[in-house]
């Protein structure tokens, strides 16, 4: 087995019985094999989210921005006709 996949470390914690049960029910939609499994890729996720170039924030800003540029153009446009029709 590689040794940057070897699972060598262990992390405890403590969860409330709504809590488990609520990670119980939901671990499956994921397709994890278990509890331990779902917080694994949860963590995964996070750390990769918090490793990438840009924050995940910072993107949907910029998707948020750009679709509202083109809402701007589109509604400018719609103007200029309105104005050329009149």
């Amino acid at each position: 087995m590689p040794e940057h996949s070897r699972k060598i470390r262990t992390i405890s914690l403590r969860l409330s019985e709504a809590e488990y049960e609520a990670l119980h029910n939901l671990y499956p939609n994921y397709g994890a094999r278990n509890i331990s499994d779902f917080a694994r890729l949860a963590m995964q996720r996070a750390l990769a989210d918090s490793l990438a170039p840009e924050s995940m924030l910072a993107a949907k800003v910029r998707e948020l921005d750009d679709r509202m540029r083109s809402v701007e153009a589109v509604v400018s446009l719609l103007r200029e006709r309105g104005a050329a029709a009149s």
